[in-house]
């Protein structure tokens, strides 16, 4: 161990990006004495100690305790001094990872031309397994924490938050299927659009005319119906498959009274329930024995759709409008969360935009406006 003038020591670029609380550290310091010294090279390049050099700086002195390595170790002596004292970001490990690879990659040179068996640089190789453990992390944990730092620095509007809360969390494994997601979802979008009426479509909307027939007779039952009605063999009977993609999600919009059949127009469908949208309508309807301030619409799928989900919840707040019609809303909120070029509707009455194809009897024209 030596001791160097502070403005001696040349500090180059760092893999650490946070410093942290210099002042609590420097109160410590001044408290106990520094524990460990600085490590630098032999030209005085420093390897790991910027927050205590930031320390010392801070409580006036001049110069700093240090201890002189080779060069060979500069990159594992930053993670291993610092590590202990503030956990590095997944960005930085992958950092680290990054000014490990050629290191490793001049040593397996040398024992290559040693005649020692070579190490491979492969995804599950043994050398990318030693350059993870040095850089304090697991051989996957540091590929998905590059995929998303690479894509962040390639896109920073797009993708920096997701850098920024795996960084701040420290966890790697969200961000990184959301990334999966985004990317997939851009994909989707850019894909060439299903035929009007053929499909095959991403995202179907179904709103059925459900049946009431069984129920005229009943002095309970106060709603009136200005549409046709279909029973729900009928309903079951629709060829929707034919037009939903291998990877499909459906919204089938149902009331109270026939949450029971839509699970068996899924059934029929092919498609598998997930979850359930509820609509808290601003003031209430109709109904037997209460009166309907709710409908629900059932999410369900078929294969394995993307899905962007952010902060969208179950339920879902809008203004009642015209008979059967949904709230804008809800076609907001399905943009938003499923990715697809064009949206089908099942027994429409209203056109969001020009992104939706529109079917049933009383489906607006594909020029209507899209506020109407």
């Amino acid at each position: 161990m030596t001791v160097l003038p502070l403005d001696a020591i040349k500090i180059g670029k760092r893999h650490r990006a946070d410093l942290g609380d210099i002042k609590q550290l420097a109160h410590n310091i001044a408290e106990i004495g520094l524990l460990h010294p600085i490590v630098v090279t032999s030209d005085n390049t420093l390897v790991a100690g910027v927050r205590r050099i930031m320390a010392f700086k801070a409580l006036g002195r001049t110069t700093i305790p240090a201890t002189i390595i080779d060069l060979e170790k500069t990159v594992r002596g930053e993670y291993a001094e610092n590590t202990f004292r503030k956990q590095f970001t997944p960005s930085e490990c992958a950092n680290i990872a990054d000014a490990l690879e050629p290191v490793e990659r001049a040593l397996a040179r040398e024992r290559q031309l040693a005649g020692k068996p070579p190490e491979k640089f492969s995804e599950g190789g043994e050398a990318r397994h030693k350059i993870a453990k040095a850089a304090g992390r697991s051989a996957p944990s540091i590929a998905k924490a590059r995929a998303v730092r690479d894509a962040a620095k390639a896109e920073p509007e797009k993708f920096g938050k997701l850098q920024a809360d795996m960084d701040r969390t420290g966890r790697v494994d969200g961000p990184f299927k959301r990334l999966k997601v985004m990317r997939q979802a851009t994909a989707i979008c850019a894909e060439p659009p299903p035929l009007p009426g053929r499909g095959p479509y991403r995202v179907l909307v179904a709103d059925p005319p459900w049946p009431y027939e069984i129920r005229k007779d009943d002095p309970l039952h106060r709603a009136t119906h200005p549409f046709p009605q279909m029973s729900i063999a009928q309903i079951c009977a629709l060829s929707v498959a034919p037009i939903a993609h291998t990877d499909c999600l459906l919204w089938l919009w149902t009331t109270n009274h026939h949450m029971r059949e839509a699970f068996t127009v899924l059934d029929a469908w092919g498609f598998k329930q997930k979850t359930i949208l509820t609509w808290a309508k601003d003031r209430m309807g109709t109904g037997a024995l209460l009166r309907g301030q709710t409908e629900h619409c059932l999410l369900a799928v078929r294969g394995k759709p993307v899905v962007e989900l952010t902060n969208q919840t179950t339920l879902l707040h809008g203004p009642l409008r015209a008979n059967s019609q949904k709230p804008v809303e809800f076609y907001d909120f399905v943009e938003r969360l499923c990715p697809a070029p064009r949206y089908a509707y099942l027994f429409s009455r209203y056109r969001h935009n020009e992104k939706w194809d529109c079917h049933g009897n009383e489906a607006p024209p594909a020029q209507a406006d899209a506020a109407e």
